[in-house]
């Protein structure tokens, strides 16, 4: 949500808490909002929970599903002038969060579905 209030494609806790695929995913929709002159504002609401735990004994991936709701989420300018009154809706989400050699835990993999698929 931070890096959405800017759409700042480069602010450094993208790649602190993400690799892969979903830095990729959301580095080109910032940037992609960046040159738009759009930026995101409102509340996001989650409620993850884990689905998987692997190995059991000493795991090293952790898998959480979410229904996230951005229906309190809209699009403003850079000015700060609202540019999309739609507000959005639910979506199915999933996460797979590994730990990495650095002993950090992070995300390697995210889906998210279409608005209302939850």
């Amino acid at each position: 949500m931070t890096a959405a209030l800017t759409a700042d494609y480069r602010n450094p806790r993208l790649a602190a808490h993400m690799t892969g695929q979903p830095l990729t995913a959301w580095s080109q929709t910032f940037a992609d909002e960046r040159g738009k002159g759009l930026v995101g504002k409102g509340r996001l609401v989650w409620k993850a929970h884990v689905t998987s735990v692997t190995p059991a004994t000493s795991p090293n991936r952790v898998e959480v599903a979410d229904c996230l709701d951005d229906t309190h989420w809209l699009k403003y300018k850079a000015d700060g002038s609202l540019a999309d009154d739609v507000p959005g809706g639910r979506s199915r989400s999933a996460s797979a969060i590994t730990l990495q050699a650095n002993g950090k835990w992070v995300v390697t993999e995210q889906i998210t579905g279409a608005e209302g698929t939850c």
